[in-house]
């Protein structure tokens, strides 16, 4: 747990601190239609479906520079978006935010990833989510972009404390990232110790070297066994020691902390080859976890920039991601009213718990 002054004192640095986010931005445009207003079309025969709302916000990595101008925190995007009416969208939705678009490369070799999110209003109200359509870069993006975005990175690095990366994308080289930023991020994290170098990577944790890493247990179960091939048989059901089998590996690997989020379990990881876990703040009610994960990093990233230790920041990214996973339909953010709010009732709520 962390004192209330301590607390207070690493939120007061927030607004000081500068934390670059490198990786997969996507458009969430989320369209509303209203069954009530559905026409038969003549040409398809065919129910035409009528929007009543357009809403575009910065996903995937947009959702960590979401929670970082949130937080108080001065960011900016390191990516590529095309030269498209999303990509448009897209940048006009990160700048609203307060996100540096410097570092952004707009291009007409790449299409802006987009998760379109169509949300029908039914007769009886019920708003039900459709299935989403998906617009992404299906070949690997030439190499003056990555090259291009190697310039980026080196240029942020000077100027922010940290650099956050989300790889959300599975096929190498087709998203943000690729093995030039990759070799690129493990060279700098080695020459330059004091900054914070961060990744969440879906598929690729294991080839990141000398730099923090943040997962799931799932992607941490699968990504261990590339760094210790006698971590084949981790039983994932068993959190505890599973997660500090696959944080240790990392920390062995990297000498770095490595965090592992636990969904309603909590957070674990390792720093120093020590072990911590933090407990989940017990919720009750409905949840969305679109874009937990984002939103859990980018807690952690701008604690540990502000001058945190891991286990500190460990425990704020939790309750960052605690009040996002409340906000229904949308990919959430926290505000440093609501972690306060939130850090007095999880300190009541496990005082509660020790005493039962």
């Amino acid at each position: 747990m962390i004192k209330n002054e301590r607390f207070e004192e690493i939120l007061g640095n927030f607004s000081k601190t500068k934390v670059a986010v490198l990786g997969d931005f996507f458009l969430d445009l989320y369209i509303q239609l209203d069954r009530s207003l559905s026409e038969f079309s003549l040409e398809t025969h065919k129910e035409a479906f009528q929007a009543i709302g357009l809403r575009g916000q910065p996903g995937a990595a947009g959702v960590v520079t979401n929670n970082l101008s949130a937080l108080g925190a001065q960011t900016a995007a390191i990516s590529f978006i095309g030269q498209d009416g999303n990509g448009f969208t897209l940048k006009k939705a990160l700048e609203a935010r307060g996100v540096n678009t410097e570092y952004l490369i707009e291009t007409d070799e790449r299409v802006t990833p987009t998760y379109t999110k169509p949300m029908m209003l039914e007769l009886d109200e019920q708003n039900i989510e459709l299935n989403r359509i998906d617009i992404i870069n299906r070949s690997v993006g030439p190499y003056e972009i990555q090259q291009e975005l190697a310039d980026k990175v080196r240029q942020a690095l000077t100027i922010y404390e940290g650099i956050l990366v989300v790889e959300q994308v599975s096929n190498d080289g087709f998203g943000t990232m690729s093995p030039l930023l990759r070799s690129l991020l493990n060279e700098l994290g080695k020459q330059n110790p004091e900054k914070i170098i961060m990744v969440d990577s879906r598929h690729f944790a294991s080839e990141y070297q000398n730099i923090s890493v943040k997962m799931n247990l799932s992607e941490a179960v699968n990504a261990a066994f590339y760094l210790d091939s006698q971590l084949d048989d981790i039983d994932e059901s068993d959190y505890m020691p599973a997660s500090a089998l696959c944080s240790n590996a990392f920390w062995e690997a990297n000498q770095k902390p490595a965090f592992i989020t636990l969904g309603e379990k909590g957070i674990s990881g390792n720093y120093e080859d020590r072990f911590f876990l933090y407990p989940a703040y017990k919720i009750d009610g409905p949840i969305d976890i679109v874009g937990a994960g984002d939103s859990v990093l980018a807690g952690i990233g701008l604690a540990m920039c502000a001058g945190a230790t891991p286990a500190e920041a460990a425990f704020i990214g939790n309750l960052v991601g605690s009040i996002t996973v409340q906000q229904i339909g949308t990919t959430g953010i926290a505000t440093q009213d609501a972690l306060r709010g939130r850090y007095h009732d999880y300190i009541k709520q496990q005082k509660e718990q020790k005493l039962t």
